[in-house]
Formats: structure tokens, sequence, C-alpha cells
């Protein structure tokens, strides 16, 4: 399981490497694997974090999910590395903070998969 996560990272660190950046700061936090980002031109951005899966709202520890992600990054700055836009319209990326992926971290604390 190990070696099939890193596999499919590694593989999301090279789509990652043709993205573009968002710097701005984290206004709101949706669920375990989304978030809204202002950037400085007072624009918001949904940003749905690459490469990972948190549970939704009414499914079982969807509450903690949110919140371990919100502890760490709700009001700060970070910087999305993104790729592309998902059907609904958000921005599809890594998000860093600090100098660490909270994409990786979501999943190192259990809150993802």
């Amino acid at each position: 399981m190990t070696r099939w996560l890193a596999a499919i990272y590694l593989s999301l660190s090279f789509a990652v490497s043709d993205a573009a950046e968002l710097h701005g700061r984290v206004v709101a936090v949706a669920d375990g694997d989304t978030i809204t980002v202002l950037d400085s031109a007072k624009q918001q951005h949904r940003i749905r974090l690459a490469g990972i899966d948190a549970p939704e709202k009414g499914q079982p520890f969807a509450d903690r999910s949110r919140k371990q992600l919100a502890k760490g990054i709700h009001g700060q700055d970070v910087i999305v590395e993104w790729h592309k836009r998902d059907r609904y319209g958000r921005l599809v990326g890594v998000v860093i903070t600090f100098g660490h992926d909270l994409n990786r971290e979501q999943i190192r604390a259990g809150m993802a998969w």
C-alpha cells in the first residue's frame, strides 16, 4: 500500500512541475480536501487538494478530517501548485505552507487516502 501511494505521489510531483502557482491566504476549509484561498487581488479560489480523497459531509470522520486540515492553515498564507481545474471549476493542486505539503500531511494524519 505504501509503495502504491508513493508511486501516485511521485507521478503527481512530475505533473506539478508544469503547474501554475497561486499565492494567497486560506479563508475557508470546506472539508478534508477542499479549501478557499483569497489572492492579493481579493479574488477567491476554490482549491481541491490533488491526489487525495477525504470523507465528505455526512460521512464518518468528515468533521475530524476538515478540522485536521483547518488546524494548521486557516488564515495562513499558502502556495498552491495547480495543474488543472476539475468539473466544478476548482483548481486542483498541491497546497504548500511553511514548507509542508498539506496533501501529504492529510494522508500522514490518517484523515484522507
